[in-house]
């Protein structure tokens, strides 16, 4: 496993520019050469309207030019020979996808943002359908992790698994990533707290025993994998008890699955965007058609999902 082409979408902000640091570490560790990828747009009142005044063309190219020069002079660590700049007009999350597909990009290294009275609740809008849309690796840094965050080794992974047709590619490559990085590997899998609660006034043990069903059926799947990491079982909020654990185990990285839905409402049924935005620290995550391609390149469709034994719907 290695990124050999990172992407790097800027937008010249102080939250961009904390993702420096971490880029420059991942690209010194594996020798990749870095896109950085600044896409700006034309306001739409600047070609007239009954309402607006008409700039002309040649003020629209002087901001053109404008925005490539600050692309040029954007500093980062990286020896110049591995680095492209590229600077495009239009939709931001469209360019980002279709720049990482058409350019064999292996890894999106983007922050989030969230602007507004729902801030706190979502994902900007570029980032969630950058998530949806993309198949490579992408690592993610919420606005919330305020300041820099340096990065000088990854010694703890922590692994939030379902137990899906997704799970054996996603240990497979949490496998990979461990040992390009000389980390160790924690998963955890959370059982719903409404899961246990619909029968708690009828049966004491029926936690114990989802608990036990999910470790057998775990180990079957690690042994399948060729992993035997740890694993910590918890119930309660999936996001929350992921960002919990990796609080305690000074963890520098979440990887995740991004699910196998890729369909319109794809986003809605995985669980990654709630864990970007409570995690401690960067998360990096797969998509089910990338592990897919990665791991089991035989198949002309993604894994079949298989039923999974406790549900984290």
């Amino acid at each position: 496993m290695k990124f050999n082409h990172i992407l790097f979408p800027i937008d010249f902000s102080a939250y961009n520019q904390n993702l420096n640091t971490q880029v420059e570490w991942l690209a010194t560790r594996y020798q990749s050469r870095v896109t950085l990828l600044h896409v700006f747009e034309i306001p739409s009142s600047w070609y007239g309207g009954a309402d607006a005044p008409m700039l002309s063309g040649q003020d629209i190219v002087a901001f053109a030019e404008a925005e490539k020069k600050r692309l040029q002079e954007y500093k980062i660590a990286i020896p110049e020979s591995q680095v492209e700049r590229v600077s495009l007009e239009g939709g931001a999350a469209c360019h980002i996808a279709e720049w990482a597909k058409d350019h064999a990009v292996d890894l999106i290294v983007m922050g989030t943002h969230g602007f507004g009275a729902l801030r706190r609740m979502l994902l900007g809008s570029v980032a969630m359908k950058v998530l949806h849309d993309v198949e490579c690796p992408i690592w993610m840094q919420t606005t919330k992790l305020e300041g820099t965050l340096e990065i000088n080794g990854i010694k703890t992974i922590i692994c939030p698994i379902e137990l899906t047709g997704e799970t054996v590619p996603l240990l497979h490559y949490a496998g990979e990533v461990a040992a390009t990085l000389g980390a160790r590997v924690r998963l955890v899998h959370v059982i719903p707290e409404q899961d246990v609660r619909a029968y708690k006034y009828f049966d004491g043990d029926f936690h114990q025993r989802l608990r036990d069903t999910a470790l057998e059926e775990i180990a079957r799947k690690q042994k399948e994998a060729g992993t035997d990491f740890p694993v910590t079982i918890t119930k309660g909020n999936i996001a929350s008890d992921v960002a919990e654990l990796a609080l305690d185990q000074n963890a520098e990285l979440i990887l995740t699955g991004r699910g196998k839905a890729r369909s319109m409402f794809g986003s809605l049924r995985t669980h990654v965007t709630d864990i970007i935005r409570e995690a401690p620290c960067p998360v990096l995550s797969y998509s089910m058609d990338w592990l897919a391609r990665e791991f089991h390149p035989a198949l002309s469709e993604p894994v079949t999902a298989h039923l999974p034994v406790v549900s984290l719907a």
